[in-house]
């Protein structure tokens, strides 16, 4: 599921013990997954138009428009696909 709508994930700065990550959605699967990510999500707040900060599973994360999503404080790579599995599905 992560393969049709994400682009690529890269990894931000972070601490020691946690990590940050940016996912780059697919441009043509853009807004369809920013719709379920959204959906399935508790919204915190919205500058509408350019972001919402939403939480899911825990986690919060920051959803741009422009098909970007940003996961702060994850323990590792494999806990960013279980949420993104979980989001996206």
């Amino acid at each position: 599921m992560i393969q049709d709508y994400v682009s690529r994930i890269e990894e931000a700065c972070g601490s020691a013990k946690t990590k940050d990550y940016i996912v780059i959605l697919k441009q043509d699967r853009r807004e369809e997954a920013l719709k379920r990510a959204l959906e399935k999500s508790k919204v915190l707040a919205e500058v509408h138009g350019v972001a919402v900060k939403a939480s899911f599973m825990g986690r919060e994360f920051t959803a741009f428009t422009n098909g970007r999503l940003m996961f702060k404080s994850l323990r590792d790579r494999d806990e960013l696909k279980t949420l993104l599995e979980e989001l996206l599905k």
